[in-house]
């Protein structure tokens, strides 16, 4: 796959691939005409060794695209072990490095929501806490050499945002009813014409912005580390990169934490302003209440 790639660069294959060429044909085969075949191909941040198997393999599920679900069972598979392992004897005292470490994550996430979406939050623990360490280890995967992230395919991203979209008026007809239905017509009644279609684009427009920032930095990141690795074997500094990797280290923690208030943000605005002052005006009362005490 890289026989065009390395020419042009003077890098020589060893039997392996580094990157996946998309590659689609130009021209046609020189047979005396003068004419030749040319082509065009385009860095692709894909695993380095050759995935040929997995599109021939998958062709009728999504061909290449499949890797994006392989990449992901990974995660949960790794997850899930590391999981079980840590919480194998759960116990008050004595507890072991594994169950501080997770008791750390829970209170990391606890105090993350909470400080976004006050105590009423906590309810939404589980299903931001799942999207957060789902997105900063498919970011951090992309950041291991022969592997991919799946966030760097939009297919993965608009999954996650759907799930977004939907628990958003998912939480907001539970808590609100039909009633929920009612801020779409905004407050004046006779610009209800005008304000529904204003509104229904602007719930849409959601899912599309989540999808297509997290993709396009996750992309683009995985895209300037290949070109900067490249440049760098060609001017013989292999560790050319070594600087965007640090910053993409960053940057990915800063995406799945966009991704995620985001979604407290909207999921906030779903429910009733009511519940929010409840929930503020008791945790006020019990901080009172304490410092009398």
């Amino acid at each position: 796959m890289l026989n065009s790639f390395s020419t042009v660069m003077g890098i020589p294959v060893a039997g392996y691939s580094i990157l996946s060429l998309a590659s689609g044909t130009a021209g046609v085969a020189a047979s005396g005409t003068g004419e030749v075949h040319v082509e065009q191909s385009m860095i692709d941040p894909a695993i380095i060794f050759n995935r040929h198997w997995i599109s021939s393999t998958f062709h009728s599920v999504g061909g290449h695209h499949f890797i994006v679900v392989i990449m992901s069972l990974i995660i949960i598979a790794a997850l899930a072990a590391f999981l079980a392992y840590c919480s194998r004897d759960l116990k008050v005292r004595r507890i072991s490095a594994g169950q501080n470490f997770l008791e750390l994550i829970y209170e990391s996430l606890d105090g993350y929501v909470v400080s976004m979406m006050g105590p009423a939050g906590r309810k939404f623990l589980v299903l931001i806490g799942s999207l957060f360490i789902y997105i900063l280890l498919s970011n951090y995967l992309g950041l291991v050499p022969g592997m991919e992230a799946p966030t760097a395919n939009l297919n993965t991203t608009l999954a996650l945002a759907l799930v977004t979209f939907f628990s958003i008026h998912y939480y907001g007809l539970k808590t609100q009813g039909l009633k929920y239905l009612k801020h779409f017509a905004g407050d004046v009644w006779w610009l209800a014409p005008l304000m529904i279609p204003i509104h229904v684009i602007g719930e849409l427009a959601r899912p599309l912005s989540l999808s297509i920032r997290l993709f396009g930095n996750i992309r683009g990141e995985d895209i300037a580390i290949c070109i900067l690795f490249f440049l760098g074997v060609k001017a013989y500094f292999p560790f050319f990169h070594t600087p965007m990797l640090f910053l993409a280290c960053f940057s990915c923690l800063i995406q799945a934490l966009v991704f995620t208030m985001l979604s407290m943000a909207y999921i906030s605005g779903a429910l009733p302003h009511e519940e929010h002052d409840e929930e503020g005006g008791r945790g006020d009362d019990d901080k009172h209440k304490g410092a009398h005490k």
